[in-house]
């Protein structure tokens, strides 16, 4: 009985609190509206699994959103999506128009407009192929020492993009090795370069092993 008549003490006055409180809540959000810009990369939806965007101009749009100062201040462009719908697409070049309405963004932040209206991709057959690798060593070893042996753990990598720009590769390089000075076998940990338009390396390094001996 006391919990119900401690609730129901000055009910009105808590109703008014409440009251003010949402009202003092909206007046932060309505009061100081303030504009700005930013570079957000769109991102694909719906894409058919067996195409890959090979291009794509420009690669960021501006878009320019409206909202409370503070609100503003706090958002990353991670927070705008920009989202591309490629659904029942072909390999070619399309031009894909984006309009404010279609972009996505927190709650009480409005977009005001977008630049360009839209861009440019060129879709492509994507491709999975198996590449030798081929470490990359520079320098020499210590006086009196020679490389005997260089090899990759695994030789082979998988590697996934498209089609057309791995019919061009033969292998894939190492990130560079420096041996200048080395006087015993070397093992490291090395990633892989990788080329413009690859999609994806798998594994993304390998365990390169580099036989240094004394020379006859």
């Amino acid at each position: 009985m006391k919990l119900r008549e401690t609730l129901l003490a000055n009910i009105w006055l808590k109703a008014a609190a409440l009251l003010l409180a949402v009202f003092l809540w909206f007046f932060v959000l309505l009061r100081g509206q303030s504009e700005m810009s930013m570079d957000v990369e769109p991102q694909f939806k719906n894409l058919p699994a067996d195409l890959i965007v090979a291009e794509m101009r420009p690669d960021t749009m501006s878009v320019l959103i409206k909202g409370n100062e503070f609100v503003l201040k706090r958002l990353k462009p991670s927070d705008i999506k920009v989202p591309l719908k490629l659904a029942a697409m072909e390999t070619g070049r399309y031009f894909i128009r984006v309009d404010a309405q279609d972009i996505v963004t927190p709650h009480h932040v409005s977009v005001v407009s977008v630049s360009p209206d839209g861009v440019w991709i060129y879709l492509e057959k994507r491709a999975s192929v198996m590449l030798p690798v081929k470490p990359e060593v520079r320098g020499l070893p210590a006086r009196g020492f020679a490389v005997y042996k260089i090899s990759a753990t695994p030789d082979e990598v998988e590697v996934r993009g498209p089609k057309d720009t791995l019919d061009k590769l033969d292998a894939l390089k190492t990130e560079t090795i420096d041996i200048t000075g080395i006087n015993a076998t070397l093992e490291k940990d090395v990633a892989i370069k990788v080329p413009d338009d690859v999609e994806k390396v798998i594994p993304g390094e390998v365990r390169v092993k580099i036989e240094i001996r004394r020379g006859k």
